[in-house]
C-alpha cells in the first residue's frame, strides 16, 4: 500500500496526508512533502511565467527594431553623406533604407505579438504603452509609404516633402523612446536601452560637431567667393590661402 502511494505521489496523482505508522515511510513522505509543494507552485505559476516570457520577447523586438535600428538609419542619412568620406547617393541611401526597413520589420513583429489575442493586454501591455506604440506604428507606416512616394533625383527635390519627412522621423524617435521608458515594466530592458542611447549619443555628438564645422566653413568660403567676384579676384593661389586661413 505504501509503495503504491509513493508511485502515485511521484506521478502527481495523489498527495499523502493519511497517517502512516512505519518510521521509514514517514521519513520518505517528509522528504517528498516540500518537493510536492514546489511542484504545485510551479504548476500554478506556469501561465504567469509564459506571459512574462512573451512580454520580454515583444519588448526586446521593439527595442531592437524601433528603438535602435530606426535611430541608426536616421544617423546614416544625416551624417554619412559626406563624412568621413564623400559617398555616392546610392551608397548612403541604400544603407539608410535597408536599416529603416529591417528596423520596421523587427519592431512591427514585436508590436504584433503584443496584440496577439492570447496575450491579455490588461496584464501584458499597459494603457500608456498601447497608446504610444499604436501612434508610433501609424507614423512609421506613413513614413515608410512616403519613402516610396519620394520624388526622383532627376525630377528635383520637394523641399516641403523633405521637411515633413525629417520632422516625422524625429517625432517617431521621440515617441519610441517615450514608449520604452513610460510603457515597459522591465527595468533591465530600460537600463539596457539607456546604454544604447548613451552609445548613440557618443557617436552623434562628434558627427554633429563635424557637420556644423563643415557648414560654417562652406558659409565662409561662399562669403569669400562673393568678395572675389565683386573685386574680380580669380587667383586660385589666393583661394587656397583663404582655405588655409579658415
Amino acid at each position: 500500500m505504501a509503495f503504491c502511494c509513493l508511485i502515485l505521489v511521484y506521478l502527481g496523482l495523489f498527495v499523502p496526508f493519511h497517517p502512516i505508522y512505519a518510521q521509514n515511510e514517514k521519513i520518505v513522505l517528509l522528504e517528498l512533502g516540500p518537493k510536492i509543494n514546489e511542484m504545485e507552485v510551479q504548476m500554478h505559476a506556469t501561465p504567469e511565467t509564459a506571459n512574462k516570457t512573451t512580454e520580454a520577447v515583444y519588448q526586446i523586438l521593439m527595442l531592437i527594431g524601433w528603438g535602435t535600428l530606426l535611430p541608426i538609419g536616421v544617423i546614416i542619412a544625416r551624417y554619412f553623406r559626406h563624412f568621413p568620406m564623400s559617398y555616392s547617393y546610392d551608397v548612403w541611401f541604400k544603407c539608410h533604407i535597408g536599416c529603416q526597413t529591417v528596423g520596421y520589420i523587427v519592431g512591427t513583429t514585436g508590436w504584433c505579438i503584443s496584440l496577439w489575442p492570447e496575450n491579455s493586454p490588461k496584464h501584458l501591455v499597459s494603457k500608456a504603452e498601447s497608446t504610444l506604440s499604436t501612434i508610433a506604428f501609424t507614423f512609421i507606416n506613413v513614413q515608410m509609404l512616403a519613402t516610396f512616394m519620394r520624388l526622383h533625383k532627376e525630377v528635383g527635390y520637394c523641399k516641403c516633402w523633405n521637411i515633413c519627412h525629417h520632422l516625422l522621423g524625429y517625432a517617431i524617435i521621440g515617441l519610441v523612446i517615450t514608449n520604452i521608458f513610460a510603457g515597459f515594466h522591465n527595468e533591465t530592458l530600460k537600463w539596457i536601452y539607456v546604454g544604447v542611447l548613451v552609445v548613440l549619443t557618443v557617436v552623434v555628438i562628434p558627427l554633429e560637431i563635424c557637420k556644423c564645422k563643415s557648414k560654417i566653413m562652406d558659409h565662409l568660403v561662399n562669403i569669400h567667393r562673393q568678395l572675389w567676384n565683386r573685386e574680380g579676384i580669380v587667383d586660385e593661389t589666393m583661394q587656397e590661402q583663404v582655405w588655409e586661413d579658415i
